[in-house]
């Protein structure tokens, strides 16, 4: 699954030339707005043939645009599910669905090219560190991680990272 998602969004920026959330939701037609709501990070819906997505306004820059990565992962991947009914996410990083699951690897690989991971390792920095440099939140990082060991680099996930969370 790793690598479908890999190779989706590798298509997704080549097509576009971008991995930027912000301007992937304007080339796709996406319907992009905030909202207020006080629980909710995000939510994908389609309505009407017409795909929206909603992120709180009230969240940092750097967590907005983890939340819409992973709107536009819905979108890619769960639009007919979304025709049902909305997807709503109340927390970053839930695993309570294989969707939702497939939600954050695909923000991952979004927000993260394999490249800079690759030469933060070449660098020898620590996990946490590559974090830093990279300026991503060690959730979303254990995602691209765990995506990358599945896809057969030889990355290695700190031990002591409570990642029971990625097996979805």
């Amino acid at each position: 699954m790793s690598e479908r998602i890999h190779d989706a969004v590798e298509a997704l920026r080549k097509k576009f030339g971008t991995s930027d959330p912000f301007e992937l939701v304007n080339v796709l037609g996406i319907h992009f707005g905030y909202t207020n709501a006080s629980k909710l990070k995000g939510y994908y819906a389609v309505q009407n043939r017409e795909r929206f997505i909603r992120v709180n306004a009230n969240l940092r820059e750097s967590e907005q645009r983890i939340v819409l990565a992973h709107e536009l992962g819905h979108d890619q991947r769960h639009r007919e599910l979304a025709r049902v009914h909305p997807l709503r996410d109340s927390s970053l990083y839930d695993m309570s669905s294989k969707f939702e699951h497939q939600a954050n690897l695909y923000a991952a690989e979004l927000l993260i090219p394999d490249r800079d991971v690759l030469d933060c390792i070449a660098e020898e920095l620590d996990y946490l560190a590559m974090c830093r440099t990279l300026s991503i939140d060690p959730h979303l990082m254990a995602f691209k991680m765990f995506s990358m060991v599945q896809r057969g680099y030889h990355v290695n996930i700190p031990q002591n990272l409570n990642s029971h969370f990625l097996r979805g």
